[in-house]
């Protein structure tokens, strides 16, 4: 390269270009220092003036950036004084409802910009109910392999972070979803929150969107119970608060073993209790608008069973508390029962293993173990074990009905040990109603026997009978089998049954003959069920092992006396 023409760019290299529609270098040489030596070497060497191409460069520069900051300026303002906005915490159960209702809408579908997880985690967005992928399940006649089945599933589909807008009702509406980070340390570093804006200087419709979600949401989960539990303290950056573990379906009050008349007396007291005019019923006699039942009897007779049962006929969500949880103090309990909805059921369970102290007793002084990673979070409260609890029977009664007691709720306590209790907690005005739970009877087991091998609409019954009762053997071949071993496996599960056609009359029989078999008051329903479910599609295996299954229960009952 011939650098000999730097020699004509002399002490004159500053001067200007000789345009005149491009701007001064001097001017261009404040915004692009060396602006004024590049380009005298470009003009010496190449011939070419990049006077007009830098200053046409520089002005489409300026003028885009005021551009952006008009209109972001004319957006704020029209944002804060034309539109309504309505914002949801993450930890809200609206959040929640939205969120859910958004999946199905039409932005959602065809949007560029999505967020998608698995639908098998057990989050609080997820319901455990996989009844929409049920026609993806193989038949009955074949291996089920839920490793298969499961990617089969397609992952749920959110929107991402960020800006989406669509329309319902023919109003547009804006949904911004967004997070910041946590100030306190916990397991999840970020609190989401939603943003719902619409144009017009009245919140209005968004209020109707949101009664709109709400509906939509009790329509699908109307046959759903939510349950809940307190957040460890370690998720929550050290505080404690209610977290939805899990949904499962309702439980027919059918499906308790209890007397019809103790099932009238709390259902009907219950639904008394949550009429709208009883609050003011209570409010102009002066009496708290609170409500406690205690439900006592030997384990595995359907005391918690009756509370999810309850929960599914009015609609409400069960909010389970272990007084024994490791870490749970007084001031966390009073935190928990103030953050309560305004109707809901509280389950203490095993309320007598607690462990609570008295006044004059000190707090346990047992070290506390740390938490054990990667167990799953279980929505029955299970005590651990006799250790005192940091929360006094004084500082219990206070939450339950205390001045700034939580009112509205429907508190049920349940126990094995009745007697165990101090009369202080289960005095009229903190237990209302006691329900008695016993063994089962002899209606009770044929009940259960009914139920096990029954249908909802009483109608023919397809079950499993003897391979010694079958014709014909069913060989069902795979698709796919390459080995003998699916041959042994296929033939260990279907090879030793067939099926038979169950009337309801044939069903009444065997269940009173099942009945007959069994002592009255010495099993609990759990058990007999627990039973009938390892037999659950051979009704007459289960009637004629019955006397030996019998038996057996009873010579272990007599060597723990």
């Amino acid at each position: 390269m011939d650098f000999s023409r730097l020699q004509y760019l002399g002490p004159n290299f500053m001067a200007p270009n000789a345009s005149t529609v491009s701007l001064p270098s001097s001017f261009l040489e404040t915004f692009i220092p060396g602006y004024g030596i590049l380009s005298q070497i470009v003009l010496r060497l190449f011939g070419i003036d990049i006077g007009l191409v830098v200053s046409g460069c520089v002005v489409i520069f300026g003028l885009s950036h005021a551009v952006f900051f008009f209109n972001s300026y004319v957006y704020s303002y029209f944002d804060r004084y034309f539109t309504s906005s309505v914002s949801i915490d993450g930890h809200d159960e609206l959040y929640r409802e939205v969120v859910g209702w958004v999946t199905q809408q039409r932005m959602t579908k065809v949007s560029r910009d999505i967020r998608a997880h698995t639908k098998q985690r057990n989050t609080h967005q997820d319901s455990d109910d996989d009844s929409d992928e049920d026609g993806n399940i193989p038949g009955g006649n074949r291996i089920f392999n839920y490793g298969s089945w499961a990617s089969n599933v397609p992952p749920r589909y959110e929107p991402n972070y960020g800006t989406d807008r669509f329309v319902h009702d023919g109003r547009t509406f804006t949904l911004s979803r967004d997070r910041k980070e946590k100030k306190s340390w916990s397991w999840d570093q970020y609190d989401e929150f939603l943003t719902i804006r619409c144009l017009g200087r009245n919140t209005q419709p968004i209020k109707n969107l949101l009664l709109h979600i709400k509906k939509w949401t009790l329509k699908n989960e109307n046959k759903t119970t939510s349950i809940y539990r307190p957040l460890p303290k370690s998720d929550n950056g050290g505080e404690t608060g209610w977290d939805r573990q899990s949904s499962r379906a309702s439980r027919p009050m059918g499906t308790v073993s209890l007397g019809r008349e103790e099932k009238r007396t709390i259902v009907s007291d219950i639904n008394e209790y949550l009429q709208p005019e009883t609050r003011r019923w209570y409010d102009a006699r002066g009496i708290p608008y609170r409500r406690g039942y205690l439900f006592h009897g030997p384990p595995g007779t359907g005391k918690t069973s009756l509370s999810f049962a309850l929960a599914g006929i009015f609609g409400l969500h069960i909010y389970c508390i272990s007084l024994s949880e490791v870490g749970l103090a007084e001031a966390d309990l009073n935190k928990l029962f103030s953050e309560l909805p305004r109707r809901c059921i509280v389950l203490l369970e095993d309320i007598d293993s607690a462990g609570l102290r008295r006044d004059d007793e000190a707090p346990s002084s047992e070290p506390t173990p740390p938490p054990t990673l990667g167990v799953a979070k279980t929505p029955v409260c299970e005590p651990s074990g006799p250790r005192k609890s940091l929360i006094s029977l004084a500082g219990l009664l206070n939450v339950i009905d205390g001045v700034a007691s939580h009112e509205g709720r429907v508190l049920v306590m349940t126990t094995n040990r009745p007697q165990a209790l101090d009369e202080a907690l289960t005095r009229p005005g903190r237990v209302d109603i006691r329900i008695a739970f016993s063994l089962a009877t002899h209606v009770q087991i044929k009940e259960i026997f009914m139920r096990m091998y029954g249908t909802d609409n009483n109608a023919q019954k397809s079950v499993v009978t003897k391979k010694s009762q079958r014709t014909a053997k069913p060989r069902i071949i795979s698709e796919k089998r390459q080995d003998e071993d699916d041959n042994d496996i296929e033939d260990l599960l279907f090879d030793k049954a067939t099926t038979e056609t169950l009337g309801r009359d044939k069903l009444k029989q065997m269940a009173q003959e099942f009945a007959d078999q069994l002592p009255e008051s010495k099993f609990s329903p759990a058990a007999i069920q627990g039973y009938l479910l390892t037999r659950k599609r051979e009704p007459s295996r289960a009637l004629e092992e019955a006397g030996a299954w019998r038996d057996e229960q009873l010579e272990a009952l007599d060597k723990k006396r």
